[in-house]
């Protein structure tokens, strides 16, 4: 090969950039790695080389762009940007080790030290994790700092009736004054006041904290339950069995993704843990991986799909989809082993996977709507699921899914395990040996002690899968019942169905 010039070695990074806007992954992946072989002078640039590659799902292209960055400009944001990416992609002890270092250097530093303490959550190292909060606390020129750890710490322990924490905490919010510029740390202080008070008993105090946490959220919400509606409904009066049957078939016969399903807060990750304590089972995650394995398409609506596999190549499309997504798969987890795939929304995309992985098994969590619905409203999200922010969004939201669920249930047939949340925790023998025989996987003991398996957990369910099973929490929404009026109203309302 003949050497290359800084200034044309920089020139690829634009080019991968152009075919990221053409929807042309493969291409912008290439030239990202040649780019980073060639290695031209970009300094912070490798940033946003690695941004964009972690975009693509191509992490070992992101890790080193990463890595680049820090050698180039070693600054706080460089290096907390590698010790994020390496938790985000699963490589927890080498973003340990990352976070650690930054805490030496910046001891004094609210994220350096909220960082830390949430890959300790993690790891289930929770009283480290503890010790790294109260430290932010203390901090007295700690900012915004104070309300991420506050909600950390409220999400680990149960406050008492006589708790000093509720009035810490009342008293931080107090403090904050009520404008645009404070409006964030207002809600993460909400939401950590409102578990207190759940805790304590308190329900109409608690009910007024998440209550207002939404109503400050909704303003900036992008959720539309009106365009989110006429979405479902062209999924459902097009995306037959007819019209999957008449698209080119896809090659791939892999049945390595197990695909967990269902509303978030509704048992998903319950489920992923007791998989991902099968012998047989590497890992799982919100992995985010079947949107940029299937960039190539328009859309995931049976038009646009017909559309992009009528033209040029598209016979071949199905199969070539289906492998950047194990490709993809095999940078994140390596190779061995089946991969639990729970990542949010793909209930909506669920006929274009199953056509390109006609080998995948789909398992579908249902639950009590009122018990999602309060779980939901209560829960602070960290992005992607503006529904939450309206009790009548959440009805609209839920109405949409029952109909999905209805539909996919009688498109894919036995491809698809429906598992009520309360048979679960009620039944967990009986329904673990029909998860496992449904994603041919062979009946194991001890699969219900899935809380000792030694793995990270990053959703929002951290700590309950830390516990044994248990089915307290099936009925936890009764005690609101009156203040979940409004998602009642709408969710009963025959209105879309």
């Amino acid at each position: 090969m003949s050497q290359v010039s800084p200034s044309e070695a920089a020139q690829y990074v634009n080019i991968a950039l152009q075919a990221f806007q053409a929807r042309d992954r493969d291409a912008s992946a290439a030239y990202i790695a040649r780019a980073l072989k060639a290695d031209p002078p970009l300094g912070d640039r490798w940033r946003s080389v690695s941004k964009l590659a972690a975009t693509l799902g191509e992490i070992s292209l992101a890790l080193m762009a990463s890595r680049k960055a820090v050698q180039a400009v070693p600054s706080l944001d460089n290096r907390l940007a590698l010790a994020q990416l390496l938790q985000q992609s699963g490589r927890m002890e080498a973003s340990l080790e990352q976070s650690t270092a930054l805490l030496r250097d910046y001891p004094n530093d609210p994220a350096v030290r909220h960082f830390l303490a949430t890959s300790l959550v993690q790891l289930n190292r929770q009283e480290e994790a503890m010790t790294h909060l109260r430290r932010i606390i203390a901090l007295p020129t700690v900012a915004a700092g104070a309300e991420n750890a506050w909600h950390v710490i409220a999400d680990l322990k149960t406050f008492t009736a006589d708790d000093p924490d509720v009035t810490a905490m009342e008293q931080h919010l107090a403090r904050l004054p009520d404008g645009p510029g404070t409006r964030e740390g207002r809600v993460v202080m909400l939401y950590a006041l409102g578990k207190g008070y759940d805790d304590q008993g308190r329900v109409d105090d608690a009910f007024a904290c998440f209550d207002e946490a939404a109503r400050l959220q909704k303003p900036s919400s992008s959720f539309d339950a009106d365009r989110a509606d006429a979405y479902v409904q062209d999924i459902v009066s097009e995306f037959d069995r007819s019209f999957l049957d008449s698209l080119p078939p896809s090659q791939e016969t892999s049945n390595r993704p197990i695909f967990v399903l269902g509303l978030p807060r509704s048992g998903t990750t319950l489920v992923e843990q007791i998989l991902v304590s099968h012998d047989q089972v590497h890992d799982g995650a919100e992995v985010n991986l079947f949107r940029p394995a299937s960039m190539a398409l328009n859309d995931y609506l049976a038009r646009e799909l017909r559309e992009s596999l009528q033209g040029p190549g598209g016979a071949s499309l199905p199969t070539h989809i289906a492998r950047t997504y194990l490709h993809l798969l095999n940078e994140r987890f390596g190779k061995e082993g089946r991969v639990v795939d729970k990542t949010l929304n793909n209930t909506r995309h669920l006929g274009v996977i199953h056509h390109v992985l006609p080998g995948a098994r789909f398992v579908w969590l249902r639950r009590h709507p009122a018990g999602i619905a309060w779980s939901c409203y209560r829960t602070r999200f960290a992005r992607g699921v503006d529904w939450t922010r309206s009790l009548g969004d959440i009805a609209r939201y839920f109405k949409s899914e029952d109909r999905l669920h209805a539909h996919w249930t009688a498109v894919l047939g036995d491809r698809l395990l429906t598992v009520p949340y309360e048979e679960l925790v009620s039944d967990p023998d009986t329904w673990i040996a029909r998860i496992l025989a449904h994603v041919d996987l062979p009946y194991q003991e001890g699969l219900r002690d899935f809380h000792k398996t030694d793995r990270a957990v990053s959703t929002a369910s951290f700590a309950q899968v830390r516990k044994p099973l248990y089915s307290s929490s099936k009925d936890a929404w009764k005690r609101y019942e009156q203040h979940l009026k409004p998602f009642f109203d709408e969710y009963e309302n025959p209105r879309g169905k």
